[in-house]
């Protein structure tokens, strides 16, 4: 009997959502995550971007209710905004716990109820009716049932994570909003030999490649990288599926549409696969 892993992406939209005409195939939603494998008894969501009101709404027509662990790299807007949408959270019958890295002494919960706090949304927190527990996950390895989860630190503006999941012994990496940097400063260069083994062998590795070479130099400590470094620091690595997402705003589908042939053609040769992800999209690990 083969089993499998479904990796669904329902949002790959960086910094904020687009609902134009030309970002529609790649899709318009922020980022929003969700794993899935027979030996996993619980939803496996990662980051709240404005994709998670659409698995929201797959998810509503459940009449047991959702059970349920979300992981969230970090709080900038585009990674939350789908939050108070997920009408799981108002369904009575249904458990979460939600993860996120520890923001200096600002706990979790009091992130998202600063987020949901009356002045910028009409729904608190503590108005959700789901069972809800909002944990700061400081660094180290968790076990749960069907997986385990790890991380390093990205290069970001705030503190961020990169996540592991390792199911079945397969290994995804997401790191939708981590700057690989190209100077060879002492920092920097110990930043991508941590960043290397933290990746190495990964079956998947999906990653921020928000903008080009040129675009990259123009935003140098923005958070974010270029599609060009990312290829050049994990060719090499055994990495199964490269999938790069977290893409700009104002990048078209053309544009990306473009860049998914010529990766294809010049990096095809480098892994297993490679594209620039699109909303909708699903991978399947088989094993």
């Amino acid at each position: 009997m083969t089993n499998s892993i479904k990796i669904k992406f329902w949002g790959v939209r960086g910094s904020t959502p687009c609902a134009n005409a030309e970002n529609m195939v790649f899709g318009g939603n922020t980022t929003c995550l969700q794993l899935e494998s027979d030996s996993i008894p619980e939803l496996l969501i990662v980051d709240c971007g404005t994709g998670l009101r659409n698995l929201g709404n797959k998810l509503d027509a459940s009449d047991e209710g959702n059970k349920g662990r979300i992981f969230i790299t970090h709080p900038h807007w585009d990674h939350l905004q789908g939050f108070p949408f997920f009408k799981p959270f108002y369904d009575s019958k249904s458990w979460f716990r939600v993860y996120l890295p520890p923001q200096d002494e600002v706990s979790c919960k009091e992130i998202l109820q600063g987020h949901m706090s009356n002045t910028f949304f009409p729904v608190t927190i503590d108005m959700l009716e789901a069972d809800m527990d909002c944990e700061t996950y400081h660094p180290g390895k968790i076990d749960f049932e069907g997986y385990s989860v790890d991380y390093m630190w990205a290069k970001h503006t705030v503190q961020t994570a990169i996540y592991k999941f390792v199911i079945d012994g397969k290994v995804i990496v997401f790191a939708p909003d981590n700057e690989l940097p190209m100077d060879t400063e002492k920092d920097s260069l110990e930043f991508i030999s941590e960043f290397k083994e933290f990746v190495r062998g990964a079956d998947v590795l999906i990653h921020d490649a928000q903008f080009n070479m040129a675009q990259h130099q123009e935003r140098l400590g923005w958070g974010h990288s270029c599609w060009e470094n990312v290829i050049d620091k994990t060719k090499g690595l055994n990495i199964g599926k490269l999938l790069l997402t977290h893409h700009d705003p104002d990048s078209s589908d053309d544009y990306l549409q473009k860049l998914d042939v010529r990766v294809k053609e010049e990096f095809g040769k480098n892994f297993e696969e490679i594209s620039f992800v699109k909303e909708g999209q699903d991978i399947t690990l088989s094993y």
